[in-house]
């Protein structure tokens, strides 16, 4: 983040030196995260700006947050933003926004008309990832002074595209794609949940930054699901890898499977291939999910002798059943719990019958409930490490 906004600053004083609407350095301020919370019939805007004094390594007393809070209310976004010009001593600059977060009881609300200016403003860009503070306020998460990376904003976009890389049940998703969503009918919204884990209250002091087991730290969730613009409900840890599993979201995860006697083994999942078809019979569509997923074993607690083909083939066929349940889990949830397409079957029905889907695409959410959905899964193991032996087993245990 620090060489971020150096390359900000450079950029700056080389661009807008000498033109006629130039903004002096001293007279900005940058925002790096939004917040949206719902205040009675108004919305809550939060902005998180940084100190830059308190990021650099030669200027910073570490006395300062290196991040400031301003908020203001009002009718729309817009109106509150003009209004923090009151408290904001510098004029706020936001293409470089990294997050946005919208509170819980907002969101169950409707967060479309909140997202209007963002998209339609030239000053935002479409790259900052967007995530809803579960059982928490928006405000709530952009105070929180969190330890490693200083500025909160840059801590949250880390994780999340970390945690959406090597872990699967979170989704890195930018508001360029979540409007896309809300304007698809065949294809309902899924955004990531973050939440607070300790006091909110003993966050916001700088000594949560000074110790070596913080008591607040912030942490992704579940995902939360979407009908239109309303928030509806929470998948679980489970269900979102299995949502992610169907949209071909996984690039790497951790799925444990049992030995045949006791213990488990832990296999790396390296690549995924998902591929979504849908088929008519009389007039009737359903809908097949092909998951190809290969992967190495990572880590063994029994004496299992991988030696043995019969071995490999064992772990294959508990991986498939792993994956396959949480795929099936997620689309049981997503049919009989919320009544809602989060995995984009309308789209694919779409494009196979475009004359059979003008017909359903008002009622989809009707029809998606009782649509047909059928998964297979192959599994590969690719390798199983530098031994053939566990050192369970070689123990004696």
């Amino acid at each position: 983040m620090k060489s971020r906004l150096l390359s900000v600053l450079i950029t700056f004083s080389l661009i807008l030196s000498g033109c006629w609407n130039s903004r002096e350095l001293d007279d900005i301020g940058i925002a790096v995260a939004l917040g949206f919370d719902k205040a009675g019939d108004e919305v809550l805007v939060s902005v998180q700006l940084v100190n830059p004094a308190e990021i650099s390594s030669k200027h910073s007393s570490g006395n300062k947050a290196p991040i400031v809070v301003y908020q203001e209310t009002g009718e729309t976004v817009f109106e509150a933003l003009r209004k923090m010009t009151k408290t904001v001593p510098l004029k706020t600059f936001f293409p470089h926004l990294r997050m946005l977060v919208i509170g819980e009881d907002l969101a169950k609300e409707g967060i479309a008309t909140s997202m209007d200016l963002l998209a339609r403003d030239q000053e935002f860009r479409t790259d900052f990832y967007v995530v809803i503070a579960k059982e928490n306020e928006a405000q709530q998460i952009l105070k929180m002074l969190v330890p490693v990376e200083k500025i909160t904003a840059q801590n949250l976009f880390n994780k999340l595209e970390t945690s959406s890389n090597v872990w699967a049940p979170t989704v890195a998703l930018k508001i360029g794609t979540l409007i896309d969503e809300f304007i698809s009918p065949g294809k309902q919204a899924v955004i990531t949940g973050v939440k607070i884990i300790g006091n909110p209250e003993e966050g916001t002091p700088s000594a949560n930054l000074q110790s070596a087991d913080p008591p607040v730290r912030l942490q992704y969730t579940d995902l939360a699901l979407f009908k239109e613009d309303k928030l509806k409900g929470w998948l679980t840890e489970a269900e979102s890898k299995g949502y992610n599993y169907i949209n071909g979201n996984v690039k790497s995860t951790i799925v444990t499977v049992p030995c045949s006697e006791k213990g488990s083994v832990a296999i790396e999942i390296l690549k995924t291939k998902s591929k979504i078809k849908a088929h008519f019979t009389k007039g009737k569509p359903s809908i097949e999910i092909l998951l190809k997923a290969m992967g190495n074993v990572g880590e063994v607690e029994c004496g299992m002798n991988f030696e043995k083909s019969e071995t490999i083939k064992y772990l294959e066929k508990q991986m498939q059943k792993d994956i396959k349940g949480k795929m099936q889990q997620s689309i049981k949830t997503a049919q009989e719990t919320y009544h809602v397409d989060i995995f984009g079957f309308g789209e694919v029905i779409h494009r196979k019958r475009p004359s059979y889907w003008k017909d359903v695409k008002e009622q989809w959410d009707e029809h998606f409930d009782d649509l047909p959905v059928k998964v297979q899964v192959s599994a590969q193991i690719r390798q199983i490490g530098k031994r053939n032996h566990s050192v369970v087993n070689r123990s004696g245990e």
